[in-house]
C-alpha cells in the first residue's frame, strides 16, 4: 500500500515539475499543447523560437483552421515537402511557419518564429579544416547548458576529412575519445575539459557530410 501511494505521488511531484504547455502561442488553436524546443536557439544566425506538438486533430483540419487564422493578419503560403505540409507568414519583422505531419494516429509538427532582422553572421564554436564548409549553424542553450549544431560538407573522403578534423582540433586542445572509420564513413568525439565534441561522417558521391555537435559548457 505504501508503494502506491510513493509512485503517486512521485508521478504528481513530476507532473508539477514539468513545464506548463503554452496554447494558443502564434494564433494556433488552444487544443494545441505546445513544448518548447530549447530555451534560446539561433539558426544560421537568426533568432528563433520553436514549439513541438502531437495532436489527435487530423492534418487538413488543422492546417485549415490555423490558415484561416493567420490569414486575418495577412498573406499566408502553402508548401509541401516530402510527408511535410508548412504554412508561412510574416509578420511586421517577424515570420511564423507551422510544419505538420502525419505520424501514424498523431498529427505532430512544430510552430516557428524568427526575427529575420536580428540576424547576425554565426560564428563557429571551432575552427574546422579549410576544406570543411559549413552548410548550417544552429545555436542552443537549454538548463545551462550551451550547444552549437552544424552540418558541413568536405570534397574529401569521411577517413580524409575526419583525420583533417582532429588534427585540427588537437591544434585547439581538445582530445580524442573515441574514433571509428569504416567504409561508409566515421564516428569521432573529443573532449577539452567539460566541453565536448561528436562528429559523424558518411560517405557521398562528391566526398563527405559531417553532422556536427558542439557542448560549450
Amino acid at each position: 500500500m505504501a508503494a502506491r501511494y510513493f509512485w503517486r505521488g512521485a508521478a504528481a511531484a513530476l507532473a508539477l515539475a514539468a513545464p506548463l504547455a503554452h496554447a494558443g502561442w502564434q494564433d494556433t488553436p488552444d487544443s494545441l499543447h505546445l513544448q518548447p524546443v530549447g530555451e534560446h536557439m539561433k539558426v544560421n544566425g537568426t533568432p528563433m523560437e520553436i514549439r513541438a506538438f502531437s495532436s489527435t486533430v487530423p492534418v487538413a483540419q488543422l492546417l485549415d483552421t490555423v490558415e484561416a487564422e493567420w490569414k486575418r493578419s495577412g498573406m499566408v503560403t502553402r508548401t509541401v515537402a516530402s510527408t511535410w505540409t508548412v504554412l508561412n507568414q510574416t509578420v511586421g519583422e517577424q515570420h511564423r511557419s507551422l510544419q505538420v505531419r502525419t505520424g501514424g494516429a498523431a498529427t505532430d509538427g512544430f510552430v516557428a518564429l524568427t526575427s529575420p532582422k536580428q540576424a547576425r553572421p554565426p560564428k563557429l564554436a571551432i575552427a574546422l579544416p579549410s576544406d570543411v564548409t559549413a552548410v548550417s549553424i544552429v545555436d542552443s542553450s537549454d538548463q545551462g547548458k550551451t550547444s552549437q549544431q552544424v552540418i558541413a560538407v568536405s570534397r574529401r573522403s569521411p577517413s580524409a576529412t575526419v583525420n583533417a578534423l582532429e588534427s585540427t582540433l588537437r591544434g585547439q586542445g581538445w582530445q580524442r575519445q573515441h574514433l571509428h572509420i569504416n567504409a561508409k564513413g566515421a564516428v569521432f568525439s573529443a573532449n577539452r575539459g567539460d566541453e565536448q565534441f561528436d562528429a559523424t561522417l558518411s560517405a557521398q558521391r562528391a566526398g563527405s557530410l559531417l553532422m556536427m555537435n558542439t557542448i560549450i559548457n
